[in-house]
């Protein structure tokens, strides 16, 4: 995990000065701290997420992001349950009709079982995103082969925003090395909760990883509606 805390805190820093270099010091401007914690089942065995995301605009069209993601695969034997931790640092072009981001980072499996090894690999990613109304184009590719995240994974789908609060979309998704299945979310952000709080639903249906959850996400910022909060940032 050295490598991963290192590759964290030099994004952190060089996102930092980048905007410190390039923004007025304005509330539009100021970072955004995303917390998501998820938990699901994945055939049947119990998969825990955790997510650490802070998005910092640099000027009206360019911005960076720094994603931390961990998993977590319980079976209740130490031979096939696992952690998988990803770390990248994303950068993005957009406007008000959609977004395109490129980013790096590190990958890391780490078997619960000590006698087996672990495996880590440098991912690159791509995102694409066009903004039509009330609908949202979605491409995200992901050049690690193994991904089980509620987040980073392969996939281009169509997302529909009931309202400015509620979004319900529907993805084909590459979730391992190359089986592919289907993905359904729905997410919710009630207003009771200053707009600051937002709950999904995930279920994925596939060959071999069938899945079905909950996320919960805690923005450290200011109200704002779903809708906005996904479109300003990834």
């Amino acid at each position: 995990m050295n490598v991963l805390s290192r590759f964290f805190l030099s994004s952190l820093l060089l996102s930092g000065v980048v905007q410190a270099k390039d923004t007025a010091p304005d509330a539009d401007n100021a970072p955004n701290f995303v917390f998501g914690l998820g938990y699901g089942l994945l055939n049947q065995k119990s998969l825990l997420n955790i997510d650490f995301k802070v998005n910092i605009p640099i000027s009206e069209h360019f911005s960076t992001q720094v994603l931390l993601n961990s998993n977590y695969l319980i079976t209740g034997s130490s031979q096939d349950s696992f952690a998988q931790s990803e770390l990248s640092s994303n950068w993005f072009l957009h406007n008000e009709y959609g977004r395109l981001g490129l980013g790096i980072g590190v990958s890391e499996l780490e078997p619960m079982d000590d006698e087996l090894e672990g495996q880590r690999d440098v991912i690159g990613q791509f995102i694409g995103e066009a903004f039509m109304g009330a609908f949202s184009l979605t491409t995200n590719y992901i050049s690690t082969d193994t991904t089980l995240s509620n987040i980073t994974s392969s996939r281009m789908g169509l997302s529909y925003y009931i309202n400015e609060d509620l979004r319900t979309s529907l993805y084909r998704e590459k979730y391992n090395v190359d089986e592919i299945g289907w993905r359904f979310e729905t997410h919710f952000q009630p207003k009771k909760y200053h707009q600051m709080v937002s709950v999904g639903v995930i279920a994925r249906t596939g060959q071999d990883f069938d899945y079905l959850g909950m996320v919960v996400q805690y923005y450290f910022d200011h109200a704002a509606s779903l809708k906005q909060r996904e479109r300003e940032f990834h």
